[in-house]
């Protein structure tokens, strides 16, 4: 019983800290930014969120101050906010979704991952995941121009029709222009989907907003993955 249960210590991840959430609001600027207790778990990442809050906090302030200098009572805003979509003991990942608004018609945001390895200590890429970098696309490219048509077709009318008028918001874009987050969706401590998310004006106009297609974790998909990062993922039945 002492032996199962040291390894069951050992395999978990770090134990979470305390989520973080920071708001400031004056006459010329609004910022929040906050971050999970599982990220506030991880030092490395608590410090650079620390740096990236001053540095975001330092220019909504002075952007607005030069905005209100001109159009007097418009000020700028700015939003960070890190959640978990899903951890194991390897892998921790994270979406980050950025607003701003600076003065224009609308505001404009942006969802991005990170994806930490706890062993190594650093930020890793999706890509890195893969024993070909270039290789997953295989796999996931199909399913995900498919899956993202579908999507479409709903926002528009439901029609069966694209056609939008403007060649890329009817054609299928570049993984390299994606965010791709691994997510336990059932939260087991392995990923079971893979989150690929288009902003604004990627796959659509603004009024569309973001497109965020979940895909099936396969088990081709995880064929192709390095060994020490396998066990971090699970195949779906398709």
């Amino acid at each position: 019983m002492i032996a199962l249960a040291v390894a069951a210590l050992l395999s978990a991840g770090p134990a979470p800290g305390r989520p973080f959430k920071y708001a400031y609001k004056s006459k010329y600027a609004q910022v929040d930014f906050s971050w999970s207790s599982e990220a506030a778990a991880v030092p490395a990442l608590v410090k650079r969120f620390h740096a990236e809050l001053r540095k975001q906090k330092a220019d909504t302030i002075a952007g607005g101050k030069q905005e209100s200098s001109f159009r007097p009572g418009i000020g700028w805003e700015s939003s960070t906010k890190i959640t978990t979509s899903g951890e194991s003991p390897r892998l921790l990942s994270l979406s980050r979704t950025y607003w701003a608004f600076t003065g224009g018609a609308h505001g404009n945001g942006r969802t991005t991952g990170l994806l930490w390895d706890r062993k190594l200590r650093k930020e890793i890429s999706f890509a890195s995941l893969f024993s070909s970098q270039s290789g997953y696309g295989r796999v996931l490219r199909a399913p995900y121009c498919q899956a993202l048509d579908r999507e479409r077709v709903k926002r528009r009318g439901g029609d069966g029709k694209l056609n939008n008028g403007i060649g890329e918001f009817d054609s299928c874009p570049k993984f390299l222009d994606l965010a791709f987050i691994p997510a336990d969706s059932d939260r087991d401590g392995r990923f079971d989907r893979i989150h690929l998310i288009a902003p604004p004006y990627l796959a659509g106009p603004y009024a569309e907003g973001d497109y965020d297609i979940a895909l099936p974790v396969t088990a081709p998909l995880i064929q192709l993955m390095k060994s020490q990062y396998r066990l971090s993922f699970e195949a779906q039945r398709q």
